[in-house]
């Protein structure tokens, strides 16, 4: 999933949560790494890989690192984007089961496309990258990353019936 897990290394994580939906992005360091991932399984039922142990950044408690397969993962804690639910986003949130960055759509999409760390994040998970402007309100419309991408994600589709052809 991510190659080269040591202990020190700085990474952010995006993902959706399994209760709410919301986009969350979380900056961990990495206290250990297993040899050997294993499999668990959340409390809601995703399957899930532990890597290892964190903390997250600023905090010293350590955590198991359980990385679902469409989370998000970039290397260091300068990522150029947030997700709407950050401090600083704009105060406007989505529970869409989508991911919602706050960004410029031409960074964003450079780095998914290359720098983005987790090789099980698929085609239909960067479906549900959707970017919203800093500035906004609860009426602003998202901008869709992939739009070429064919899915069968309800809000994805719902967007896309909207666009002008």
């Amino acid at each position: 999933m991510i190659s080269h897990l040591c202990a020190g290394r700085k990474l952010t994580l995006i993902f959706i949560d399994e209760l709410l939906a919301w986009t969350h992005r979380k900056q961990n360091e990495i206290k250990s790494a297993y040899s050997t991932p294993r499999e668990v399984t959340s409390s809601c039922g995703t399957k899930k890989v532990r890597l290892g142990t964190y903390c997250e950044r600023g905090k010293r408690q350590e955590f198991s690192l359980d990385l679902a397969p469409d989370t998000l993962v970039f290397d260091g804690w300068d990522v150029p984007f947030k997700a709407d639910t950050d401090d600083g986003a704009g105060n406007v949130f989505q529970g869409n089961a989508c991911f919602n960055l706050v960004g410029d759509p031409a960074v964003i999409r450079d780095w998914v496309e290359t720098k983005q760390l987790n090789s099980k994040v698929g085609e239909q998970d960067r479906a549900k990258i959707l970017v919203w402007p800093q500035e906004r309100s609860s009426d602003t419309e998202p901008q869709l990353l992939y739009p070429e991408i064919r899915t069968s994600h309800h809000v994805i589709e719902q967007l896309k019936e909207k666009r002008p052809r």
